[in-house]
Protein backbone atom coordinates (compact mmCIF):
# COMPACT_ATOMS: atom_id res chain seq x y z
CA UNK A 1 0.00 0.00 0.00
CA UNK A 2 1.28 3.06 -0.95
CA UNK A 3 1.03 6.05 1.66
CA UNK A 4 2.35 8.99 -0.38
CA UNK A 5 -0.78 10.35 -0.45
CA UNK A 6 -2.17 10.29 3.08
CA UNK A 7 -0.74 14.32 3.74
CA UNK A 8 -2.47 16.79 1.68
CA UNK A 9 0.85 18.66 2.65
CA UNK A 10 2.73 16.38 -0.01
CA UNK A 11 5.66 15.59 1.99
CA UNK A 12 5.34 12.46 3.75
CA UNK A 13 8.43 11.01 4.70
CA UNK A 14 8.10 7.67 2.95
CA UNK A 15 5.42 5.45 1.13
CA UNK A 16 5.04 2.79 3.77
CA UNK A 17 3.63 2.61 7.27
CA UNK A 18 6.97 1.40 8.84
CA UNK A 19 8.88 3.93 6.84
CA UNK A 20 6.96 7.24 7.91
CA UNK A 21 7.18 5.40 11.62
CA UNK A 22 10.95 5.29 11.53
CA UNK A 23 10.85 8.95 10.02
CA UNK A 24 9.39 10.02 13.53
CA UNK A 25 12.74 9.70 14.95
CA UNK A 26 14.70 12.16 12.52
CA UNK A 27 16.91 14.46 13.24
CA UNK A 28 14.93 17.05 11.35
CA UNK A 29 11.86 18.65 13.13
CA UNK A 30 10.28 19.44 9.60
CA UNK A 31 10.63 15.34 8.78
CA UNK A 32 8.95 14.60 12.48
CA UNK A 33 6.02 16.91 12.12
CA UNK A 34 5.39 15.59 8.71
CA UNK A 35 5.12 11.98 9.45
CA UNK A 36 3.08 12.74 12.26
CA UNK A 37 0.44 14.51 10.10
CA UNK A 38 0.68 11.65 7.99
CA UNK A 39 -0.19 9.33 10.42
CA UNK A 40 -3.50 11.55 11.36
CA UNK A 41 -4.54 11.05 7.45
CA UNK A 42 -3.55 7.30 7.40
CA UNK A 43 -5.32 6.71 11.47
CA UNK A 44 -8.85 5.80 10.53
CA UNK A 45 -7.81 2.91 8.90
CA UNK A 46 -5.79 1.60 11.60
CA UNK A 47 -2.48 1.64 12.73
CA UNK A 48 0.26 -1.10 13.72
CA UNK A 49 1.12 -1.79 17.36
CA UNK A 50 4.45 -0.52 17.01
CA UNK A 51 3.47 2.91 15.40
CA UNK A 52 1.00 3.30 18.22
CA UNK A 53 3.64 2.66 19.91
CA UNK A 54 6.06 5.50 18.80
CA UNK A 55 2.98 7.94 18.24
CA UNK A 56 3.29 7.93 22.15
CA UNK A 57 6.86 7.95 23.25
CA UNK A 58 6.78 10.91 20.53
CA UNK A 59 3.57 12.45 21.93
CA UNK A 60 5.00 12.47 25.52
CA UNK A 61 8.68 12.96 24.95
CA UNK A 62 9.62 15.17 21.22
CA UNK A 63 11.03 18.79 21.72
CA UNK A 64 8.85 19.80 19.37
CA UNK A 65 5.42 20.66 20.53
CA UNK A 66 4.09 20.30 17.16
CA UNK A 67 5.08 16.93 16.55
CA UNK A 68 3.56 15.96 20.29
CA UNK A 69 0.29 17.65 19.01
CA UNK A 70 0.31 16.03 15.61
CA UNK A 71 1.10 12.29 17.55
CA UNK A 72 -1.61 13.03 19.83
CA UNK A 73 -4.10 13.59 17.25
CA UNK A 74 -3.55 10.76 15.05
CA UNK A 75 -3.96 8.62 18.68
CA UNK A 76 -7.15 10.24 18.74
CA UNK A 77 -8.42 9.41 15.42
CA UNK A 78 -6.96 5.85 16.00
CA UNK A 79 -9.12 5.57 19.29
CA UNK A 80 -5.62 4.60 20.92
CA UNK A 81 -3.30 4.62 23.99
CA UNK A 82 -6.24 6.75 26.53
CA UNK A 83 -3.29 6.66 28.69
CA UNK A 84 -0.83 8.80 27.30
CA UNK A 85 -3.75 11.26 25.92
CA UNK A 86 -4.24 11.86 29.68
CA UNK A 87 -0.87 12.66 30.33
CA UNK A 88 -0.72 15.11 27.80
CA UNK A 89 -3.44 16.98 29.02
CA UNK A 90 -0.51 18.59 31.33
CA UNK A 91 2.07 19.37 28.33
CA UNK A 92 3.15 22.55 29.07
CA UNK A 93 2.13 23.85 25.35
CA UNK A 94 -1.38 24.54 25.40
CA UNK A 95 -1.64 23.37 21.82
CA UNK A 96 -1.46 20.06 22.88
CA UNK A 97 -3.44 20.17 25.69
CA UNK A 98 -5.88 21.50 23.60
CA UNK A 99 -5.77 18.54 21.21
CA UNK A 100 -5.34 15.93 23.78
CA UNK A 101 -8.94 16.88 25.01
CA UNK A 102 -10.66 16.38 21.56
CA UNK A 103 -8.46 12.95 21.70
CA UNK A 104 -9.78 12.21 25.02
CA UNK A 105 -13.27 12.69 24.06
CA UNK A 106 -12.83 10.00 21.10
CA UNK A 107 -10.60 7.43 23.25
CA UNK A 108 -12.67 6.95 26.45
CA UNK A 109 -12.35 9.76 28.33
CA UNK A 110 -15.16 10.16 31.64
CA UNK A 111 -17.02 13.39 32.26
CA UNK A 112 -15.14 14.40 35.19
CA UNK A 113 -11.32 14.13 32.70
CA UNK A 114 -13.47 16.07 29.95
CA UNK A 115 -14.54 18.94 33.04
CA UNK A 116 -11.04 18.87 34.54
CA UNK A 117 -9.96 20.86 31.21
CA UNK A 118 -12.27 23.68 32.11
CA UNK A 119 -10.75 24.66 34.42
CA UNK A 120 -7.13 25.07 32.29
CA UNK A 121 -5.13 28.68 31.88
CA UNK A 122 -5.91 28.43 28.11
CA UNK A 123 -9.32 29.38 26.63
CA UNK A 124 -8.84 27.38 23.42
CA UNK A 125 -8.63 23.98 25.92
CA UNK A 126 -11.29 25.00 27.84
CA UNK A 127 -13.77 25.87 24.42
CA UNK A 128 -12.91 22.20 23.31
CA UNK A 129 -13.23 20.93 26.26
CA UNK A 130 -17.25 22.65 26.22
CA UNK A 131 -17.97 21.11 22.74
CA UNK A 132 -16.71 17.11 23.74
CA UNK A 133 -18.69 17.29 26.46
CA UNK A 134 -21.38 18.86 24.59
CA UNK A 135 -21.20 16.78 21.85
CA UNK A 136 -21.15 13.39 24.20
CA UNK A 137 -24.04 14.71 26.36
CA UNK A 138 -21.98 15.53 29.70
CA UNK A 139 -22.75 19.22 29.56
CA UNK A 140 -25.57 20.52 31.51
CA UNK A 141 -27.37 23.52 31.75
CA UNK A 142 -25.46 24.38 35.00
CA UNK A 143 -22.25 23.67 33.86
CA UNK A 144 -23.10 25.77 30.45
CA UNK A 145 -24.88 28.59 32.13
CA UNK A 146 -21.59 28.69 34.22
CA UNK A 147 -19.62 28.65 31.16
CA UNK A 148 -21.53 31.72 29.69
CA UNK A 149 -21.21 33.85 32.80
CA UNK A 150 -18.12 33.35 33.63
CA UNK A 151 -15.49 32.43 31.05
CA UNK A 152 -13.33 34.92 29.38
CA UNK A 153 -12.86 33.60 26.13
CA UNK A 154 -15.46 33.85 23.55
CA UNK A 155 -15.16 30.85 22.44
CA UNK A 156 -16.19 29.05 25.13
CA UNK A 157 -19.20 31.45 25.18
CA UNK A 158 -20.20 30.44 21.71
CA UNK A 159 -19.82 26.74 22.14
CA UNK A 160 -21.61 26.77 25.69
CA UNK A 161 -24.43 29.01 23.80
CA UNK A 162 -24.76 26.35 21.03
CA UNK A 163 -25.31 23.57 23.78
CA UNK A 164 -27.66 25.15 26.15
CA UNK A 165 -30.83 24.96 24.03
CA UNK A 166 -30.93 21.37 24.07
CA UNK A 167 -30.46 19.95 27.09
CA UNK A 168 -32.07 23.40 29.11
CA UNK A 169 -34.56 21.85 32.07
CA UNK A 170 -34.91 25.27 33.49
CA UNK A 171 -36.22 26.69 30.31
CA UNK A 172 -37.18 30.39 32.04
CA UNK A 173 -33.16 30.97 33.22
CA UNK A 174 -31.82 29.32 29.84
CA UNK A 175 -34.17 31.77 27.87
CA UNK A 176 -32.44 34.71 30.11
CA UNK A 177 -29.41 33.99 29.81
CA UNK A 178 -29.56 33.08 25.93
CA UNK A 179 -31.71 36.49 25.36
CA UNK A 180 -28.79 38.86 27.70
CA UNK A 181 -26.09 37.02 25.18
CA UNK A 182 -27.90 38.19 22.18
CA UNK A 183 -28.58 41.93 23.49
CA UNK A 184 -25.25 42.24 25.21
CA UNK A 185 -22.53 39.53 24.82
CA UNK A 186 -19.60 41.46 22.77
CA UNK A 187 -18.58 38.49 20.33
CA UNK A 188 -20.48 37.95 17.19
CA UNK A 189 -19.58 34.35 17.06
CA UNK A 190 -21.58 33.94 20.47
CA UNK A 191 -24.44 35.97 19.87
CA UNK A 192 -25.09 33.84 16.81
CA UNK A 193 -24.79 30.75 18.75
CA UNK A 194 -27.20 32.15 21.36
CA UNK A 195 -29.72 33.20 18.95
CA UNK A 196 -29.14 29.67 17.63
CA UNK A 197 -30.56 28.23 20.76
CA UNK A 198 -33.03 30.56 21.19
CA UNK A 199 -34.73 28.91 18.47
CA UNK A 200 -34.34 25.63 19.88
CA UNK A 201 -36.33 26.39 22.80
CA UNK A 202 -38.80 27.97 20.80
CA UNK A 203 -40.38 29.85 23.40
CA UNK A 204 -43.04 33.07 23.12
CA UNK A 205 -40.04 34.80 24.86
CA UNK A 206 -37.19 33.29 23.24
CA UNK A 207 -38.85 34.93 19.64
CA UNK A 208 -39.35 38.04 21.22
CA UNK A 209 -35.83 38.44 22.12
CA UNK A 210 -34.59 36.81 18.39
CA UNK A 211 -36.93 40.01 17.16
CA UNK A 212 -35.63 42.57 19.64
CA UNK A 213 -32.32 42.08 19.62
CA UNK A 214 -31.37 39.09 16.94
CA UNK A 215 -32.98 40.29 13.62
CA UNK A 216 -31.46 43.96 14.67
CA UNK A 217 -27.58 42.75 15.25
CA UNK A 218 -25.52 44.71 13.91
CA UNK A 219 -23.53 41.66 12.78
CA UNK A 220 -25.28 41.26 9.43
CA UNK A 221 -24.29 37.06 9.99
CA UNK A 222 -25.74 36.97 13.57
CA UNK A 223 -29.22 38.66 12.19
CA UNK A 224 -29.40 36.24 9.37
CA UNK A 225 -28.86 33.26 12.03
CA UNK A 226 -31.40 35.14 14.60
CA UNK A 227 -33.92 35.33 11.11
CA UNK A 228 -33.11 31.36 10.69
CA UNK A 229 -33.86 30.69 14.42
CA UNK A 230 -36.83 32.48 14.28
CA UNK A 231 -38.57 30.76 11.23
CA UNK A 232 -37.47 27.30 12.75
CA UNK A 233 -39.06 28.42 16.08
CA UNK A 234 -42.30 29.14 13.98
CA UNK A 235 -42.10 26.52 11.73
CA UNK A 236 -42.00 28.54 8.96
CA UNK A 237 -39.53 29.60 5.91
CA UNK A 238 -37.23 32.23 6.54
CA UNK A 239 -38.54 33.87 3.41
CA UNK A 240 -42.00 34.14 4.79
CA UNK A 241 -41.25 36.20 7.32
CA UNK A 242 -42.54 39.68 8.10
CA UNK A 243 -39.49 40.77 9.57
CA UNK A 244 -36.16 42.65 8.13
CA UNK A 245 -32.76 41.99 9.22
CA UNK A 246 -30.26 44.87 9.90
CA UNK A 247 -29.43 47.25 12.84
CA UNK A 248 -31.77 49.36 14.68
CA UNK A 249 -31.99 53.35 13.25
CA UNK A 250 -31.68 54.67 16.49
CA UNK A 251 -28.26 56.34 17.48
CA UNK A 252 -25.79 54.18 19.84
CA UNK A 253 -28.14 51.18 19.86
CA UNK A 254 -26.95 47.55 19.59
CA UNK A 255 -24.94 45.49 21.11
CA UNK A 256 -21.44 46.99 21.93
CA UNK A 257 -23.58 49.90 23.41
CA UNK A 258 -21.01 50.29 26.72
CA UNK A 259 -23.90 50.99 28.85
CA UNK A 260 -25.61 47.67 28.43
CA UNK A 261 -22.97 45.50 29.03
CA UNK A 262 -24.50 44.26 32.40
CA UNK A 263 -27.73 42.11 32.38
CA UNK A 264 -29.11 39.67 34.59
CA UNK A 265 -25.75 39.01 35.86
CA UNK A 266 -24.35 38.21 32.53
CA UNK A 267 -21.42 40.51 31.94
CA UNK A 268 -18.94 38.94 29.44
CA UNK A 269 -16.81 43.05 29.64
CA UNK A 270 -16.59 43.50 32.88
CA UNK A 271 -15.19 41.16 35.95
CA UNK A 272 -15.88 37.17 35.35
CA UNK A 273 -15.28 36.28 39.13
CA UNK A 274 -13.84 32.98 38.00
CA UNK A 275 -10.49 32.20 38.87
CA UNK A 276 -10.46 31.04 34.67
CA UNK A 277 -8.14 32.81 32.56
CA UNK A 278 -7.54 32.94 28.99
CA UNK A 279 -6.89 35.17 25.94
CA UNK A 280 -9.72 36.84 24.32
CA UNK A 281 -9.02 36.18 20.60
CA UNK A 282 -11.94 35.75 18.63
CA UNK A 283 -12.92 32.17 17.37
CA UNK A 284 -11.13 30.44 14.21
CA UNK A 285 -14.14 31.01 12.06
CA UNK A 286 -16.70 29.89 14.49
CA UNK A 287 -16.47 26.70 12.73
CA UNK A 288 -18.53 24.15 14.53
CA UNK A 289 -15.45 21.75 15.33
CA UNK A 290 -12.46 21.30 17.37
CA UNK A 291 -9.24 23.12 17.46
CA UNK A 292 -8.49 23.33 13.35
CA UNK A 293 -4.51 22.01 12.77
CA UNK A 294 -2.15 24.68 13.03
CA UNK A 295 -0.73 25.72 10.03
CA UNK A 296 3.37 24.88 10.23
CA UNK A 297 4.33 28.17 8.62
CA UNK A 298 2.26 30.45 11.06
CA UNK A 299 4.15 32.46 13.58
CA UNK A 300 3.74 31.21 16.71
CA UNK A 301 2.82 34.87 18.31
CA UNK A 302 -0.32 34.14 16.23
CA UNK A 303 -1.61 31.06 17.88
CA UNK A 304 -2.03 32.06 21.27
Amino acid sequence: MSYENWSARGRTPGESEAEVRDALDASRVRTRQDAAIALVDAAESGLDRETIDALGECALDDDDPEVRQFAIEALGVAGAAPAVVRQALDDPEPWVRAEAVVALSRVGGDANQLEGALDDDSGWVRRNAVIAMGKRGDADQSLLVDCIKTDPHPAVREYAAQFLGGVAEDVSEAERILAAMLAREPNAFARAKAAESLGELATDRAEQALEAHGVTDQSEDVARAAKQALAGARGTDPEELDVEIGPPSAPGSGPDTPAEQSVDGYDPAGSFGSARSGSGSPAPGGAPGFEPRRDLNTDPEDRT
